[in-house]
């Protein structure tokens, strides 16, 4: 599935060159998000987005965290955290639980919002054309109504809103570009962040930086990507 999906969209890629200049494997995406509660002052934060032919990451600017995904040759996932405050990163082995739950799904990683959650919603206008065109999907469901705008040509999200009771959560797209230069020093740098591996952490007591996130409770809890600096826990996953 996952290499039919890099074919096709290397094929989207060539066939739609002339009209868009930016390579949708190589690419950084900046979004702002937003959560409204009864009308109450919206709750802001940043996500951007990075893409590197096989690696994805969300990057969290606002709490120093970045999460990173690897896709390998036999399809299955390696996650990474980086502490970017700390220049230090935690690895977990492909298929190893991350807070109870194995990764699976790299579109959803790599699109920030799931295949099948697509697949269920119905196109309803279409505009502009190259990289800016866009297709505006919406449904309604007994809790509520979800909107996506997509942009095909990059296979990216645009704009996310899901109405639920009195709440509100709404991603919008502020920023996107390809420049390779600034890709590539993004993952550099993380690169070369002391790691260590996920199932050696609790035989180093010694480490100031493990002790802190075991004491925190961050190595066994936790919601992926919204943290602060010292790996707590500072909202829901989000699952779209």
């Amino acid at each position: 599935m996952k290499t039919v999906f890099f074919s096709m969209l290397l094929l989207a890629s060539q066939l739609s060159h002339a009209q868009c200049d930016i390579d949708p494997t190589h690419l950084r995406a900046e979004y702002t998000l937003q959560t409204h509660k009864n009308d109450q002052t919206a709750q802001k934060s940043s996500l951007i987005l990075w893409r590197d032919g096989h690696t994805v990451a969300h990057q969290f600017p606002q709490t120093n965290i970045t999460e990173s995904w690897y896709l390998l040759k036999n399809q299955h996932i390696k996650p990474t955290r980086f502490f970017d405050h700390y220049k230090r990163a935690i690895e977990y082995q492909p298929g190893e639980k991350v807070h109870g739950k194995s990764e699976k799904d790299w579109l959803y990683r790599y699109q920030l919002v799931s295949q099948a959650l697509l697949s269920q919603l119905e196109l309803s206008s279409e505009s502009g054309e190259g990289c800016n065109q866009e297709q505006t999907f919406s449904k309604d469901t007994p809790q509520g109504k979800i909107v996506v705008k997509w942009l095909p040509a990059l296979n990216l999200l645009s704009y996310f809103s899901s109405t639920v009771g009195g709440q509100q959560e709404i991603w919008q797209l502020i920023n996107k570009q390809s420049d390779s230069s600034q890709i590539q020093a993004f993952f550099a740098q993380r690169n070369a962040y002391q790691s260590t591996d996920f199932a050696d952490i609790g035989d180093d007591h010694s480490d100031p930086f493990l002790a802190k996130m075991i004491n925190l409770g961050f190595v066994e809890h936790g919601a992926s990507g919204f943290y602060n600096a010292d790996g707590q826990a500072i909202g829901a996953e989000h699952n779209h």
